[in-house]
């Protein structure tokens, strides 16, 4: 079976990048991962973060491909104390951090690659749940067996992710666990108007074959 799973990558803008984010796709493949990209193969008529967020509830995992989209020949980082000057920045497309936080609210195994250079900060930087993978943008590395295995390793996340999610939904479905209570809670507005209604449908209907049965009295008449 091919787990789904979530790719967060910018438009790639030159044939170099198109190539490393070609590989790692392929890699993906490669061990019966389904990559899912928006605009790609996933299309969505809605706004982009509930598009991204109901696509991502599909998924078992997310991958973030982080490669530079905007550079700075200088700048300065302003602090509380003393400013920083900075120079030769390269930052990567916003909706890696978006989307990384995203996933990682839903629990999801977490794979991030970035390019060497980019400015280590926010999702993409040492010291969160997950270990980021810095790399040239070397379409080789996937042939590697240090990426062989971090990914190996990443996927065996997935597996078990998948495993305690359908683990849930068991539980949660289990007949002799939900009470009515539980039920009438978990459905929408429409969904119990919809129920009450059926029901009186259906307690109509056993009202009138009683009646009929009594030979046109009412059961307790």
């Amino acid at each position: 079976m091919a787990y789904k799973i979530f790719i967060s990558m910018g438009s790639t803008a030159t044939t170099e990048q198109r190539e490393f984010v070609d590989a790692i796709l392929s890699s993906l493949k490669t061990v019966e991962l389904s990559p899912r990209i928006m605009n790609e193969n996933e299309w969505s008529h809605e706004q982009p973060l509930k598009a991204i967020r109901n696509i991502m509830k599909e998924c078992c995992g997310a991958v973030i491909i982080a490669f530079t989209r905007t550079k700075y020949p200088s700048g300065i980082e302003i602090r509380k104390d003393n400013n920083r000057e900075l120079s030769n920045i390269s930052l990567p497309t916003p909706w890696n951090h978006i989307e990384a936080s995203i996933a990682y609210a839903y629990n999801m195994p977490l794979l991030v690659i970035a390019e060497n250079g980019l400015k280590s900060e926010g999702l993409i930087e040492q010291g969160y749940d997950w270990r980021v993978y810095w790399t040239d943008l070397d379409p080789g590395i996937v042939t590697t067996e240090k990426f062989r295995g971090f990914l190996n390793s990443w996927k065996n996340a997935v597996e078990e992710f998948t495993k305690q999610q359908a683990e849930s939904i068991s539980n949660n479905v289990m007949p002799d666990k939900i009470t009515i209570g539980t039920l009438l809670k978990s459905m929408s507005i429409p969904q119990l108007w919809k129920f009450l209604a059926a029901l009186l449908t259906v307690l109509s209907a056993a009202a009138a074959a009683a009646f009929k049965i009594g030979g046109g009295k009412w059961p307790w008449q």
